[in-house]
């Protein structure tokens, strides 16, 4: 999961507040992570809790650029701006079909 959202060890480990050791022994089962821990790894990676819980491949973590452009997205706070960028978004899509 990490490496699929484009994080390093040492990356995701700065992001919550962990040694890149830390991270490696989550990966290898050594230490358990807590809900806390869970919760900030699930943020970190944008991807919801339950993926920790499943063997699914259903569901692909955003790439950091795409976490980028969502996280703007929701920061927009004019509505129709926000519905411009939909429709833009969505026509480009159909013109590189």
């Amino acid at each position: 999961m990490r490496q699929q959202a484009g994080f390093t060890q040492e990356k995701l480990a700065e992001q919550i507040g962990v040694t890149s050791q830390q991270i490696q022994k989550y990966e290898c089962g050594a230490s358990k992570l807590n809900s806390d821990r869970l919760q900030q790894l699930s943020q970190a990676l944008s991807i919801p809790v339950q993926s920790f819980f499943t063997d699914s491949d259903d569901y692909l973590p955003l790439a950091i650029a795409e976490k980028m452009l969502v996280d703007s997205y929701r920061a927009i706070p004019n509505k129709e701006v926000r519905d411009s960028i939909l429709k833009l978004a969505t026509h480009a899509t159909k013109m590189t079909e």
